[in-house]
């Protein structure tokens, strides 16, 4: 991941209301379709997730959205799966978003609505990585401060907390990140590659290089230009997990690859062809998630950007 001097600007936050009346407007006028797609080898997905799912299935009904859940429970090969679930969504002609929710994630809800109302060809949202950098409380590699005593580690603990939090309050978005959330996404690194050392913010979102999968929405559109554009990638499904009419819209766009002498993962090679075809990738920077592990590494990208 790039590390970045980040120039946050101010963003619009719309209120409960207004998301409201705009989601309502976006069903009436569009009749959307929203496929939530999932990859979860050997069965499995954490009570976050579910009960995220429950959650969203719900408000997705208040509103009158259709919305269809899918997922790809036996193929430990996640480019595969990632293609087949694609392939599976567009076979349904009234499908005109998909989502890509990875089954360790818990979400809001309305964060989706959220996406879908911005219009873009691909947009998703920033989770934290499985693990904390305690050495940001001492501004330094842990393993140089055994010969420091416990009361200077303490003060300097508490003076980088107050720091973060004394940066918080200056911006004014102080009201929309709570202390806890501050203190721990600060200790978390968060899965993005930036465009460069100016991240640019209007209405929550801001342009960047590559966004991770596991929290992306993409228009039919975008996978309708890349089979175009990429239709050497068509290929049959040998594993049993599409239908006849399914595997007419098999597509190997989730690819891993070396590109600039650097490997690149399955998602970072999909953002890598998407802006190849002159489109744009975009992360909402509003949307906070949590990422299951040993425990729940909850994050707000964010307060990491204060």
């Amino acid at each position: 991941m790039n590390k970045n001097t980040n120039s946050v600007n101010i963003m619009s936050m719309p209120t409960q209301e207004e998301l409201c009346i705009k989601i309502l407007e976006y069903v009436q006028n569009h009749s959307p379709k929203l496929y939530i797609l999932t990859p979860c080898f050997g069965g499995v997905c954490y009570v976050n997730y579910v009960q995220s799912m429950i959650a969203t299935l719900e408000l997705f009904h208040q509103f009158g959205f259709p919305i269809q859940f899918e997922f790809c429970k036996s193929d430990s090969l996640i480019t595969r799966a990632r293609n087949n679930l694609i392939a599976k969504a567009m076979a349904d002609t009234e499908m005109t978003h998909v989502l890509f929710i990875d089954n360790d994630l818990m979400w809001n809800p309305m964060n989706i609505l959220k996406m879908i109302l911005a219009e873009k060809g691909i947009v998703g949202g920033i989770y934290p990585l499985k693990k904390y950098h305690w050495s940001r409380l001492v501004g330094e590699d842990l393993s140089k401060t055994r010969s420091r005593c416990a009361d200077e580690l303490v003060v300097d603990d508490q003076n980088k907390i107050e720091e973060w939090l004394d940066k918080r309050n200056q911006s004014v978005l102080k009201s929309y990140v709570p202390d806890d959330v501050m203190i721990q996404s600060r200790l978390l690194s968060f899965n993005v590659n930036h465009l460069g050392n100016h991240l640019e913010i209007d209405d929550n979102l801001a342009k960047v290089r590559h966004i991770p999968t596991g929290f992306m929405l993409i228009q039919r559109s975008t996978i309708e230009k890349m089979h175009e554009s990429f239709a050497e990638t068509k290929y049959t499904d040998d594993v049993g997990f599409l239908t006849q009419e399914e595997n007419k819209f098999a597509y190997a766009l989730f690819e891993c690859g070396v590109r600039e002498g650097h490997y690149f993962s399955e998602d970072w090679m999909f953002c890598e062809r998407w802006i190849q075809l002159g489109g744009d990738i975009w992360a909402d920077v509003s949307i906070s998630l949590t990422h299951t592990g040993i425990e729940d590494y909850r994050g707000s990208y964010l307060a990491s950007l204060l």
